[in-house]
């Protein structure tokens, strides 16, 4: 089973390469906000504030491509009929998501240590601590493609994805240290800041320990793929008509 899973993911990285709009624009979309706030804000003279941008903004690549990226395609292949025919085929759907997973998760591991790269070498960052940051990446991405997973059943067409998707994303963004220091956010905003995936991947990527930013990315992780096993839809779905056929990724 490890090979076909194996065997997956190649095909859907092969499918990410034909298509690269997606992967530049989620790659470039971080790095290009790092070079802009490194060169504006107010804080670029703090000690520290090159590789807390560094992570920042690695935290925000991972949104992208393991949240929205993923979702999106998706949604796309669930609209295309492409999720439906894999039932007249051998290859378990659980298999063929996790060959999906495990390919963007991939590329967006890639995409970090590129943009820590550029970090390194344009701003002089200090890498972070390479097991907690890179135990924090992996987690962290894995969590967000489980959320993306997740969320992608309660879009009911690939024509709301891009719209629900954003929406959903940017305010989680906003309260989650990406572009503010969780210390300096409003009390009742840091309180909620507690609860999202991003802040505790952003604490772990920047080299902050503690077992409780595991065990949330864990509970995200489990939780994320418990709806998605029960939620998840083989078809669009259209007003006036059933749901669609929902069958169980096991």
């Amino acid at each position: 089973m490890r090979k076909t899973i194996a065997a997956q993911a190649a095909y859907q990285m092969r499918l990410y390469l034909r298509s690269p709009r997606a992967l530049v624009a989620a790659a470039l979309t971080p790095l290009a906000l790092m070079v802009l706030l490194a060169a504006i804000s107010d804080h670029r003279a703090e000690p520290g504030y090159e590789e807390w941008l560094a992570a920042s903004m690695a935290t925000l690549g991972l949104a992208s491509m393991c949240y929205t990226t993923l979702a999106a395609s998706l949604v796309a292949s669930r609209d295309a009929g492409v999720l439906k025919r894999l039932f007249a085929t051998p290859l378990p759907l659980w298999a063929h998501l996790a060959g999906r997973v495990l390919a963007t998760v991939a590329v967006a591991l890639v995409q970090a240590a590129v943009l820590f790269a550029v970090a390194r070498l344009a701003y002089g960052a200090a890498l972070p601590t390479a097991w907690t940051a890179g135990v924090g990446l992996l987690l962290g991405a894995v969590a967000l493609c489980s959320i993306g997973l997740a969320v992608a059943q309660v879009v009911p067409r690939g024509d709301a994805a891009a719209t629900l998707l954003s929406s959903t994303l940017l305010p989680v963004v906003l309260v989650s240290g990406v572009f503010f220091p969780v210390d300096r956010l409003p009390g009742w905003v840091a309180r909620v800041a507690e609860f999202s995936p991003l802040t505790h991947t952003g604490a772990l990527v920047g080299g902050e320990g503690g077992w409780a930013h595991f065990a949330w990315l864990l509970g995200w992780t489990a939780v994320a793929l418990a709806f998605t096993r029960w939620r998840f839809r083989l078809e669009p779905f259209t007003p006036g008509r059933p749901r669609g056929l929902r069958r169980s990724v096991a």
